[in-house]
């Protein structure tokens, strides 16, 4: 039986819609068999790429049964292509809320998924989870989202991924199942549909005219087609009224919706302004109902009258229905756009937001400077506040820190990050605590010196960068203090020349140095040396434990470990995920070797093997699967073996994990794996 569409944050429809036929029906072929698997819509903002996917959509719904299933997602409403991805894979799996679970493992899961099955995927809004400029230059920020629609755009599939975005996507150039299309500006016959559409009327001349006004930008006449009918009675030659702007640093097509959008700055008046300022500064679209209660805050009314003194009744003071009033003014203004979860959500659906198109934003967004004081100081007054229980209630707690970052109140910013006590380890999401790191830098880039002068959580990026895989910018995000805990990204590279040049380090990081040098030590087959170290170990905490323990199983003398030790006691209370599966790891192991025919092993590796590929943990995925390879190899199951050992493989090679490759190469046999030595291994010198 075919899904229910799911729309998340679902983009706007538009006002009116003429022309395109030829991108339409592009996509009517793609979705019935056609041989484009990702359709790119390319344009400047405004230009009707949302407009055509919406109009589509509409046309789509009697089709409805015909497909299995339905996926909308805009990152102009929702910024994270990790929930993204997750939102994505719930929606596969029929489940009602995105798993807490890593991008790599939705997308392992998604494509074969996606491949047999007929659906209609649009990820409205690229631009906004594309790099802006650099060698980088429009590829997508989160390598998995990029992962999945590159590999989609390699193969041929049943259904359609639809993307829209301001940038080029260099990625999908060459890809076989893609097709590119950009677009310009509207034809004159659509741009006169359009503004008489809007209630604008007078002779063709005149509406060329008017539509030239806004340049044919599709954004910009239907804006303007709103200004000429609510404030000259429609009559298409007041379009001489709308001033000229003269604006140093912007495209054309801004400057077109820039001059109308100064034509209405000029008109409304100023609460109006200041109402759709501050319905646009949330991060996630405000409900009516919440923004209502935001408007009249008393944090709001500091605000307005007190910081930026505004003269006008404050808004908490004004009659029954006036804020709504002006709310639904706004919004017959085309400034404000009620967007819902479903193709047919109306004002009285519970899901409907309100939200303005990125450049109504940008021309109003410098109204109220600051305006996320205001919104912090609502956010951190609601009496429903309360510690998320896990990254779906995390969500009012992420707005508040954005709201502070927004108005520099870094403090209060790190404060609030603080409350959500080390995400990575707590909900085992290591890229949605990496996000909330980079706001502390300049355009989110962790090279340049962060924003605010405090900024003490280095270690947390570069730990959040490890637990990616991204060991390279671990190694380097690790500020010079904490050069000693590099040492599991150096593993995981096999960059083990440190461990035989420093043999001790500073207080308080000497024993889990000690603890990377034995395993080091044993990848390099330095066998007598790492077992002194290791058996002279005297680890205290998981972090330490997971080095000896695999230095032990390297040099097959895992019996020295005593399973009455603190690693094998019952978890202790409000102990994290990853330190209890760390120690289910190692249990399982130490049973594998030393109790292989203990009951359960094969149960309990297969579900290791679910919860690290759910976290994303690549190098203890990679572990799991080389010890589960082995147990398999050893009942006699060759082929499942192989397949393991295989995905091990995989994954060590994606993020080059040297030793790892070559211990997956070495199980499975291969010809290709380099001899074994002490010194060969991975490019040593010999002393």
């Amino acid at each position: 039986m075919p899904r229910p569409p799911a729309i998340h944050h679902c983009t706007s429809h538009p006002a009116r819609f003429f022309g395109r036929e030829a991108e339409l029906r592009l996509l009517d072929d793609a979705l019935h068999g056609g041989d484009v698997s990702v359709a790119a819509m390319i344009g400047p903002g405004g230009q009707g790429k949302t407009a055509i996917m919406q109009h589509w959509l509409e046309g789509l719904t009697g089709d409805l049964a015909q497909i299995d299933g339905l996926f909308l997602w805009s990152f102009y409403r929702g910024k994270d292509s990790d929930l993204c991805l997750r939102h994505l894979l719930a929606y596969a799996e029929g489940q009602d809320s995105p798993p807490d679970v890593s991008a790599s493992w939705c997308v392992d899961k998604l494509l074969p998924r996606l491949r047999s099955e007929r659906w209609a995927i649009i990820l409205d809004g690229a631009e906004v989870v594309q790099h802006e400029h650099g060698e980088w230059f429009g590829r997508f920020l989160h390598p998995e989202l990029g992962r999945l629609v590159e590999e989609l755009a390699s193969e041929r599939m049943p259904g359609l991924v639809i993307l829209t975005s301001r940038f080029e996507m260099p990625m999908l150039a060459n890809r076989r199942h893609c097709r590119l299309v950009s677009l310009s500006t509207l034809d004159p016959a659509s741009a006169r549909g359009l503004l008489q559409g809007m209630g604008v009327h007078g002779s063709d001349a005149e509406l060329d005219a008017a539509a030239a006004t806004a340049g044919l930008h599709a954004k910009a006449v239907e804006l303007l087609g709103a200004w000429l009918a609510a404030y000259h009675c429609g009559e298409a030659a007041k379009h001489v009224e709308a001033p000229n702007i003269d604006e140093a640093g912007v495209s054309d097509e801004e400057a077109h919706v820039l001059r109308v959008l100064t034509a209405f700055r000029r008109t409304l008046p100023a609460e109006s302004q200041d109402i759709l300022a501050l319905a646009t500064a949330f991060r996630q679209p405000p409900r009516q109902q919440m923004l209502l209660q935001y408007l009249a805050s008393e944090p709001t009314r500091r605000f307005l009258h007190e910081a930026r003194h505004r003269t006008y009744t404050p808004f908490g003071e004004r009659p029954a229905g006036w804020l709504a009033a002006q709310i639904d003014c706004l919004v017959a203004l085309r400034l404000l756009e009620r967007v819902g979860l479903s193709l047919t959500a109306n004002a009285d659906d519970p899901t409907v937001v309100l939200d303005a198109h990125p450049l109504v934003r940008r021309g109003f967004d410098d109204v109220l400077d600051e305006s996320a004081e205001s919104r912090a100081g609502f956010l951190r007054g609601r009496p429903d506040r309360q510690p998320p229980a896990n990254l779906q209630e995390a969500r009012e707690e992420v707005e508040l820190f954005h709201a502070y970052c927004d108005a520099e109140l870094w403090n209060e910013a790190d404060s609030t990050l603080r409350a959500l006590d080390n995400p990575k380890h707590r909900f085992l999401a290591p890229a949605f605590e990496r996000d909330l790191l980079l706001r502390f830098f300049p355009n989110r880039d962790w090279r340049h010196p962060p924003l605010w002068a405090g900024f003490g959580r280095r270690r947390s990026l570069a730990i959040c960068f490890e637990m990616l895989g991204q060991f390279r910018d671990a190694i380097d995000a690790y500020p010079h203090v904490d050069a000693a805990l590099r040492g599991d990204a150096l593993l995981a590279l096999g960059e083990l020349q440190p461990f035989l040049d420093v043999a001790h380090v500073v207080h308080p990081w000497q024993m889990l140095w000690h603890s990377y040098r034995a395993h080091g030590l044993a990848m390099l087959g330095r066998r007598d040396e790492s077992l002194a170290l290791a058996l002279s170990a005297f680890p205290i905490d998981v972090y330490e434990w997971v080095h000896i323990f695999e230095a032990l199983l390297r040099l097959k003398r895992l019996e020295a470990i005593d399973l009455s030790s603190l690693l094998y006691q019952r978890p202790l209370e409000g102990e994290n995920q990853w330190t209890t599966l760390a120690r289910r790891r190692m249990a399982a192991d130490w049973k594998r070797i030393l109790q292989p025919d203990a009951e359960g092993l094969d149960q309990e590796f297969r579900s290791l093997m679910d919860a690290y590929d759910q976290a994303g943990l690549p190098f203890e995925r990679t572990l799991v699967r080389l010890s589960y390879g082995n147990l398999l190899g050893r009942a006699g199951s060759a082929a499942e073996s192989a397949s393991i050992l295989e995905s091990a493989a995989e994954l060590a090679t994606r993020f080059d994990m040297k030793p790892l490759l070559l211990d997956a190469q070495d199980a499975l046999g291969s010809d290709t794996s380099p001899q074994r030595n002490e010194w060969g291994l991975f490019g040593l010198a010999r002393p």
